[in-house]
């Protein structure tokens, strides 16, 4: 009997030892639920997708090579927090990706979730929020009012605006310029000032006082999520030659053009300024107004005036300088 016993406990002991040299992807690849696929993946199979030669693939890194392969056919980031956070809402649906650039369906999917979205109702909050704006604090304010894709914020740009033919072209126009990202779409409401330049004053708009009026409209977000972080870079270059306007400019430009295109990052970048985003909170709905830095501890002040029962948290985001000028008055 002890002889069993010893020989149960070596194989035991070889099980614990075996579990221990796996690798971190092949850890990760059995979390997500991908182990068997993984084993399934010929050396040749995993030298293609890792762009590596069938001879660096030892027999020792191929289980662990074999699970990095998989990683990258999902999608999945190999680097660490993101690859444990996308672990942790793999299981979850994520009703706001809707797919990627280059897919030729994806046009008409983001027109059929604008057209049957359901216009939202000015809340008593969004109402009192217009203080903040009559005010002369801030430019504007939005409310989301969908959930937003579980993107990596190190890759993430948001991109609004408020007339789904205009996405429809800004995606054609990446997928032309090979850039390559992962939709998502979101719903919000949002309220801005009416600029001079931008012509006639829509007749919906809130007066303000002083020929000033405040625009709120049913707008959406397009959530990149790009392979690398530089190609926010190569995003700002295509917006500011085919969907921002000049004064004087002649060349062509897509539908729906804006003075100023909003975009945000969620991590510095280069090209981009930093702001700041106020979140202000209220029985399960929170407003986002952005601020240049010099203008937040004003708008604290402003909201403290209000005396309301509010959630304030500040976080800096980042830019795009049209957007920038446009905090500070610019009209392009």
């Amino acid at each position: 009997m002890k002889k069993y016993s010893k020989i149960i406990f070596i194989a035991l002991l070889f099980l614990c030892v075996q579990v221990s040299n796996a690798g971190p992807y092949q850890n990760a690849a059995e979390k997500l639920g991908y182990t068997e696929l993984a084993a399934t993946f010929s050396a040749e199979k995993v030298a293609r997708l890792l762009n590596t030669k069938i001879d660096q693939l030892s027999n020792n890194a191929l289980a662990e090579a074999q699970a990095q392969a998989v990683l990258l056919v999902l999608g999945a980031p190999l680097a660490e927090p993101e690859l444990s956070r996308f672990i942790a809402n793999y299981k979850k649906t994520d009703y706001a990706y809707v797919g990627n650039i280059g897919e030729a369906s994806l046009y008409q999917r983001i027109n059929t979730l604008w057209q049957t979205a359901e216009h939202q109702p000015r809340s008593p909050f969004a109402i009192s929020l217009r203080n903040l704006i009559k005010l002369g604090v801030a430019n504007g304010y939005n409310i989301a009012t969908s959930p937003w894709p579980q993107f990596d914020p190190e890759r993430q740009l948001v991109y609004g605006h408020n007339d789904i033919h205009h996405a429809q072209q800004l995606l054609a126009l990446m997928a032309s310029e090979g850039i390559t990202a992962r939709v998502g779409f979101s719903l919000k409401t949002s309220a801005y000032m009416h600029r001079d330049g931008w012509g006639p004053v829509p007749t919906n708009a809130v007066p303000l006082g002083d020929n000033r009026f405040l625009i709120e409209a049913q707008e959406y977000n397009l959530h990149f999520e790009f392979p690398s972080s530089a190609d926010k870079q190569r995003f700002m270059a295509l917006i500011n030659r085919y969907s921002k306007q000049y004064e004087g400019q002649r060349g062509p430009l897509i539908y729906g053009a804006w003075w100023q295109p909003f975009y945000r990052s969620f991590a510095p970048a280069d090209g981009f300024n930093e702001v700041s985003q106020v979140r202000i909170s209220n029985a399960g709905e929170t407003a986002v107004v952005i601020v240049t830095p010099d203008k937040a501890d004003t708008l604290k002040k402003d909201i403290a005036k209000l005396k309301q029962d509010w959630t304030i948290v500040s976080v800096n985001v980042w830019v795009n300088p049209a957007f920038y000028r446009y905090l500070g008055g610019g009209f392009q």
